[in-house]
């Protein structure tokens, strides 16, 4: 049985920064990799950015396509196949140690919009490697702990999360909401937050950055139809929108995901 270490992965690391029990790394696979059992020594989560593979854990098989995040705890076994060339991956890695420096479980983590564009967030700041890096990264990664969800969630909750992804973008007002769910809007204020972390409108922003992170791999739109098509104002909105939560502006991303 493979164990890969610390920063190890199957393919070529092009990047790698290490603080503080955190370490992000970016892969690239150009040829066949192995494609036996093998496991991590540390906790991570990977975004798959290009190509993919199809993955086997136990009772369980999986298909990493490009924007799929990926979480996989320490020791988990599993095995990568028929993995495309090229792929590339971004992955952040957490170590025991600074789990329970911060009294965390990695069950904890929440996978919600935030994830994937935190990532992208974690993953520019390790590339600026200043003095202000770790604490950037760690507040970064922490906020996702932050907001630990009831096991009893109210079934609004739900249908309201169903909504805001199925017409994601699309305007609403709080009395829209509040009409469609049959919940009084002071009551969906005061417990948004608790349940998805943030506000409503940082929630919808952050969805509609995330479709555009999809839409902008696909490159078939310009930057002003794709901020019209993500239900902003105008591209100003948008560029603040998508630096604000990635940080990289849109340009610069679209440039930095083509090989």
């Amino acid at each position: 049985m493979l164990k890969l270490e610390r920063s190890q992965y199957l393919g070529t690391n092009v990047h790698n920064f290490s603080t503080g029990g955190l370490t992000v790394s970016e892969t690239i696979y150009r040829q066949k990799v192995f494609e036996g059992w093998h496991y991590h020594e540390n906790h991570h989560i990977t975004l798959i950015l290009r190509g993919g593979n199809r993955e086997q854990r136990k009772q369980q098989e999986i298909m990493a396509a490009p924007g799929a995040v990926l979480r996989y705890n320490e020791g988990e076994l599993h095995r990568n196949m028929h993995t495309q060339h090229p792929s590339r991956n971004i992955n952040l890695e957490i170590e025991g140690d600074f789990l329970t420096r911060h009294q965390l479980q990695f069950t904890d983590l929440q996978h919600s919009p935030g994830l994937r564009l935190s990532v992208l967030k974690i993953y520019r700041e390790s590339k600026l490697a200043d003095t202000c890096s770790q604490a950037s990264i760690e507040t970064s990664l922490l906020q996702l702990f932050s907001n630990k969800t009831s096991q009893h969630t109210p079934p609004w909750i739900t249908r309201l999360s169903d909504l805001l992804h199925d017409r994601w973008n699309e305007s609403f007002s709080l009395n829209e909401l509040s009409a469609q769910l049959n919940i009084h809007p002071v009551t969906i204020s005061k417990y948004f937050p608790r349940y998805f972390g943030c506000t409503l409108g940082e929630y919808l922003r952050k969805l509609r950055v995330e479709k555009a992170v999809d839409l902008m791999q696909q490159g078939d739109m310009s930057l002003t139809e794709l901020a019209y098509h993500c239900g902003f104002f105008d591209q100003s909105h948008f560029i603040r929108a998508f630096k604000t939560y990635t940080g990289f502006r849109p340009k610069e991303w679209a440039n930095y995901i083509q090989f």
